[in-house]
């Protein structure tokens, strides 16, 4: 079981930005520790914020089980989906977090963003006559 205190002191680092320093913290953990929901949640959200979305997804997605009823870990994967552009998936993620009781500014953000750019394309679509450009 991870102790308090270590979650304290990951989400302060997060709070300060030390995104690097998370990663060490937890490399430092049991390796039981490490393999835990929290931990590997927060690695997720250190690499996510490392801009290593890819290792991100590839960390939080085991956790699919465990976090099918928390609305962070749905924001975290949204934001990877975001970030690997696969809209589709972010908008179905945040919807999650959202219904979930994630009422953040961040998810209600990354989902207008989503949206936003749906409706661009629909309309370069539009403007292009339906048939898209060709190269």
């Amino acid at each position: 079981m991870v102790d308090k205190e270590v979650l304290e002191r990951l989400n302060q680092l997060h709070e300060e930005n030390h995104h690097k320093q998370i990663l060490w913290e937890i490399s430092r953990l049991p390796e039981e520790v490490q393999r835990e929901y929290a931990i590997q949640s927060c690695k997720g959200r250190a690499l996510g914020n490392l801009g290593e979305y890819r290792k991100a997804y590839q960390v939080l997605l085991p956790l699919r089980e465990e976090g099918e009823q928390d609305s962070l870990w749905w924001y975290r994967m949204g934001c990877c989906y975001f970030c690997m552009d696969q809209d589709k998936e972010a908008e179905e993620a945040f919807i999650r977090a959202i219904q979930l009781g994630d009422d953040s500014e961040d998810c209600q953000k990354m989902l207008s963003a989503i949206r936003e750019q749906e409706r661009r394309n629909r309309e370069l679509e539009k403007d292009a006559g339906g048939k898209g450009k060709k190269w």
